[in-house]
């Protein structure tokens, strides 16, 4: 299994490929008599790509060494995963979703301006939420079974 550092290089490269991506192909904004051209996904997703690496980073490997939980090894490969595909739809949003034209004068991208921030979210709650849920496991004794309630579902 690759080292923990290659699924998170590998996380960080996916956001900055979707960033790039955006910048370059994203819609634009149009406004005025004379049309002022501004490509808004081109000036913020710098900082949202910016963002979401501070997030994996934080998550990942600015962790303390005792927050380090038996099972927590397993969940990069899904990190890498969940971050790739939400920031994969961010893409396929900002290019694809059709733009807002307002008394025909006005063009506005929504989807070039919205999608980002939303898969900085998911950025953030995979990492916390994979993290802390493998870091939460514990394994079990050698031949003994999980701890389950009256009706056998097993206890968390």
């Amino acid at each position: 299994m690759p080292s923990k550092n290659i699924w998170i290089g590998l996380t960080i490269a996916i956001i900055w490929l979707v960033v790039l991506i955006t910048s370059l192909g994203s819609p634009e904004l149009t406004f005025g008599d004379e049309p002022v051209i501004l490509r808004p996904a081109a000036i913020a997703n710098w900082f949202w790509g910016l963002l979401a690496t501070v997030f994996v980073l934080r998550t990942t490997i600015f962790r303390r060494p005792d927050e380090m939980g038996w099972g927590q090894m397993d969940a990069y490969p899904w990190i890498t995963a969940v971050v790739g595909v939400g920031w994969f739809v961010a893409l396929m949003a900002s290019m694809l979703a059709p733009d807002v034209v307002i008394n025909d004068e006005i063009t506005v991208p929504i989807a070039a301006i919205v999608a980002p921030p939303f898969a900085v979210a998911l950025t953030l709650y995979a990492c916390e939420f994979l993290i802390s849920g493998f870091a939460s496991r514990k394994p079990l004794e050698a031949g003994a079974q999980p701890a389950t309630d009256a009706l056998g579902t097993p206890e968390l």
